[in-house]
């Protein structure tokens, strides 16, 4: 989908300055704020960059930090502004892959090419077949991983004001890891941020594993959109002992898909 129609401006506004600031080949704004579909205060940005290197963690984290210092301007509030990179060989792949976010991207997305012409020539005709698996284990393993590895970077920066960039990262890594097990175990996850629900997921999914979050699921949730949007006010970092607990279940998390993975019990 190519057209602009109910998309939202301010969202379009911030995926044409990443494309722009990024050079990256191909950018697609996707999610409710392209569909148009989104809940003011609660939807996040999502956009997809395809380029022919992918950025370390610590480009990410300034460029996230960049993409959000923008939505305070275009909507007086912070939005948080959720990227997701992938080479040009990446992209090609995983375009035919269902429910992989490049195929959901493209399916309900903006995209922006660099070339027009050279895109319109390699995908114009040709629309993605989805005939390989419904869910990517290790694409959302790796997600994870690397959210978890930005929750470290973040916790450590020496940049004042991290507060929404830690409960971001938190609540992504947590997210990613739960969908992964999910998907590991054969199962269909939910399109949804809300932790909580997710927890459900897990159960009904691995009902011997017995998963809960040390931290209630609404105190990460409340980094998907705006603060005052939430019934609670606690925020992540006034926790006792967060950093080890959102470790912790990370973790306890990922080890858990490695066993599915592995075969073990």
């Amino acid at each position: 989908m190519t057209t602009t129609t109910g998309c939202d401006p301010r969202a379009l506004r911030v995926a044409q300055e990443l494309h722009e600031a990024e050079q990256s080949e191909i950018t697609v704004l996707f999610g409710s704020r392209a569909r148009g579909d989104y809940i003011e205060g609660s939807s996040d940005i999502d956009v997809l960059l395809i380029r022919d290197s992918v950025p370390d963690l610590k480009q990410k984290e300034l460029i996230n930090q960049e993409a959000q210092e923008l939505t305070r301007s275009l909507y007086g509030w912070t939005v948080p502004v959720q990227t997701v990179w992938c080479t040009r060989d990446e992209f090609d792949q995983m375009r035919r892959t269902v429910n992989h976010v490049v195929a959901r991207a493209l399916q309900d997305g903006v995209v922006m090419p660099r070339d027009p012409e050279d895109y319109n020539s390699r995908y114009g005709q040709d629309e993605p077949d989805h005939s390989n698996e419904w869910t990517v284990t290790g694409e959302r393993l790796r997600h994870a991983e690397e959210h978890l590895a930005m929750f470290d970077m973040a916790i450590h920066s020496a940049s004042s004001h991290m507060d929404d960039m830690i409960g971001q990262q938190a609540h992504q890594a947590l997210e990613h890891a739960m969908k992964a097990l999910i998907s590991a175990c054969g199962r269909q996850y939910k399109t949804t941020h809300n932790l909580n629900e997710l927890v459900g997921d897990v159960r009904r999914a691995d009902p011997e594993f017995r998963f809960r979050l040390t931290i209630d699921g609404q105190i990460y949730n409340q980094y998907v959109g705006r603060e005052e949007y939430w019934p609670t006010k606690t925020r992540l970092t006034g926790i006792a002992n967060y950093e080890e607990t959102t470790r912790a279940d990370i973790r306890l998390l990922l080890e858990r898909v490695r066993e599915i993975q592995s075969g073990q019990p």
